[in-house]
């Protein structure tokens, strides 16, 4: 079995972790006949971060299913623009909880999904802001993540947006009134909120409809000259994971149980 061996690095304010945490796992019982994989991605709760129990649900799940087909990986974290240019150089061998867009796919082969995501606007609580339509918005100040692949029916409608290295630091900047929106993962904003004590609490409120479900998925650099064999190994693993039931206790250990994409999952089984 794997031992995870923690070295965590202080965070800054701003969300920024040059270098977070790296994992450095034992052997197997078994010969390890598998390359070693670096792992990269940023800090992201409630789904992947240093500072949770397992690092997160995804980085659970993907040290899990890696370890289940055999190959070791060690993992560290950095801002998300950052990473993704890691990857596209070919600096790291895997990213963790990318959602995928058919641009990525000149860099990364995207895995099975692992996890659905709902997509919504927050505002201030005693904001009147309210829309039907993405032209709606046009004169508002929505705060985006840096480097982060947004809803495509956001993205066509060319509002005014301002992007920060973090969703907490948008959340921060919403509060200020700096921003009159931010768009997040609602899980993400739920999490932030709760982990801020009295700074958050009861100053946000979701607007509108969610504007869509995204997938993470863990991509795979295409500069491996194996790239489909691990990323085959990994579906593969990941259904095992799933028959035996280890992929439930996984989500069940994080409060993700009930997540859309996997109950829809067992009803089709």
């Amino acid at each position: 079995m794997w031992l995870t061996l923690f070295s965590i690095a202080s965070q800054a304010d701003d969300g920024a972790m040059p270098v977070g945490i790296e994992t450095a796992p034992q052997p197997l019982n078994l010969p390890i006949n598998k390359p070693a994989l670096i792992s990269i991605s940023n800090d992201y709760p409630p789904f992947y971060s240093p500072y949770l129990p397992s690092q997160g649900v995804i980085y659970h799940l993907a040290q899990a299913v890696f370890q289940h087909a055999g190959y070791p990986m060690s993992h560290r974290y950095y801002p998300f623009a950052r990473a993704k240019a890691m990857m596209k150089k070919g600096d790291a061998d895997v990213i963790l909880g990318v959602w995928h867009r058919p641009s990525r796919e000149e860099w990364i082969a995207f895995s099975a999904p692992l996890l659905s995501v709902n997509i919504v606007f927050y505002k201030r609580i005693e904001s009147q802001i309210a829309f039907k339509t993405m032209a709606d918005l046009s004169r508002y100040r929505i705060g985006i993540g840096r480097g982060y692949a947004n809803p495509v029916a956001f993205q066509n409608a060319n509002l005014k947006t301002e992007d920060a290295s973090s969703d907490k630091v948008n959340l921060k900047k919403l509060l200020a009134g700096r921003i009159d929106l931010v768009l997040i993962s609602e899980d993400v904003a739920q999490y932030l909120i709760a982990q801020s004590g009295d700074k958050f609490k009861d100053k946000f409120e979701v607007v509108g409809e969610p504007l869509g479900v995204e997938l993470f998925h863990l991509g795979v650099s295409k500069k491996l000259p194996d790239h489909q064999k691990i990323l085959d190994d990994f579906n593969l693993s990941l259904a095992e994971l799933q028959g035996s039931g280890e992929l439930s206790k996984i989500l069940a250990a994080h409060g993700f149980e009930r997540n859309a994409y996997w109950l829809q999952q067992q009803a089709s089984r």
